[in-house]
């Protein structure tokens, strides 16, 4: 007897799985959290990441559903029965996982519009509009390759399908074009940053924080790889590594699109238990959106100003900009975005016998148009 024929893949794949969706659920949750702690509202990227995460839970749920079925198992180890109902549940959780996959991503998208104008927004909307169309044919084309339906997942009824080499190659374009732009999107940021006057180590924090789609698009090349176990007879064995890569996919750009929210919002929490500390023993001044304090001296950064008018421009916080340490700023009349930058504030206070004096430095502010 073949020593495979007890192999059993099933446990790995529900264990991996659902830990994807419990962690990357972890990070939503402190995202959503973080904003609405802030009063900060909820705009329609959150909504999208927060949807792209209730599919994964569906697909996951699905998987569960699978191994219940004889998922992980040998072809030959699974009920006839079974296995029919089973190849079905893997191919409506196979299109749950490309919207999944894809609202991932376009969530982050969706952020980059309100930090980009001109030429750099309509490529993060080709990007945005490029992912849905992409991901559409690798959605259905399985459903469409059979006449009737229902012979994809019962081979042994009358009717024809297309070769099976069809959307498997159709697979290795769409994972292609998502790792594409996967890499456009995280390294557009940069783009960004760079001509910024920010400090170096800022930038790199920033840029770091808002290129996590890079792990994303590493995952797509991983899944594509695995693509050719979808054609494998005993693909409820084989296909393993193409289902964990899948939800791993999802997960890491999840994860990756909460974390730059999720940065300024520790170091804003680090920020404020730090002057609440020093204001309890009267050694430093608190002020909003204060910096660490350091022998005696307070840093300001202005990175996050909520409102300022001035010669004929306002300056808006636009819901989700200040989770990037940005704002966007809107002339009157035409609509123009860009960043705001400002130089920090440092507040000095030297002790004397009368009590203390304070001097402002450096609190310019400046734009990027």
């Amino acid at each position: 007897m073949n020593t495979l024929d007890d192999g059993d893949n099933g446990p790995i794949i529900l264990g991996v799985t659902w830990f994807l969706v419990a962690f990357s659920g972890v990070f939503l949750a402190l995202r959503l959290y973080a904003k609405i702690s802030r009063h900060s509202k909820l705009w329609w990227d959150d909504y999208i990441i927060a949807l792209a995460w209730v599919l994964l839970l569906i697909e996951s749920a699905i998987t569960q559903y699978g191994r219940s079925l004889g998922l992980g198992k040998h072809v030959w180890n699974v009920d006839i029965e079974d296995a029919f109902i089973l190849a079905k549940s893997i191919f409506i959780g196979a299109t749950i996982s490309c919207f999944a996959a894809t609202f991932s991503k376009i969530s982050f998208g969706i952020t980059l519009l309100r930090l980009t104008k001109g030429k750099t927004k309509a490529f993060v909307w080709f990007c945005i509009i490029g992912l849905f169309v992409v991901m559409l044919p690798s959605a259905f084309l399985s459903w469409l390759s059979c006449r009737p339906t229902a012979k994809l997942y019962n081979p042994f009824l009358e009717g024809k399908c297309w070769p099976a080499y069809v959307t498997r190659n159709y697979g290795y374009f769409n994972a292609a074009f998502c790792t594409v732009v996967d890499f456009a999107l995280a390294l557009l940021p940069w783009k960004l940053l760079w001509g910024l006057q920010l400090k170096t180590k800022e930038k790199i924090g920033v840029g770091i924080a808002m290129s996590m789609g890079l792990l994303a698009g590493v995952c797509a090349i991983i899944k594509g790889v695995h693509l050719r176990d979808v054609t494998d007879a005993d693909f409820f064995y084989t296909g393993k590594n193409v289902t964990i890569w899948t939800a791993t996919e999802t997960a890491t750009a999840v994860i990756g699109a909460c974390i730059p929210v999720l940065r300024v919002f520790f170091k804003n929490t680090i920020i404020s238990l730090h002057d609440r500390y020093h204001r309890t023993d009267g050694r430093s001044i608190t002020t909003a959106n204060t910096g660490f304090t350091t022998n005696g001296s307070s840093s300001v950064p202005l990175e996050i100003i909520q409102s300022q008018k001035s010669m004929g421009s306002s300056v808006s916080s636009v819901p989700g900009a200040d989770e990037l340490g940005m704002v966007i700023t809107n002339d009157f009349g035409n609509g123009h975005g860009g960043i705001l930058q400002t130089n920090t504030v440092t507040v000095v206070h030297t002790p004397n016998p009368q009590g203390r004096m304070m001097e402002w430095r450096g609190a310019d502010v400046s734009s990027h148009r």
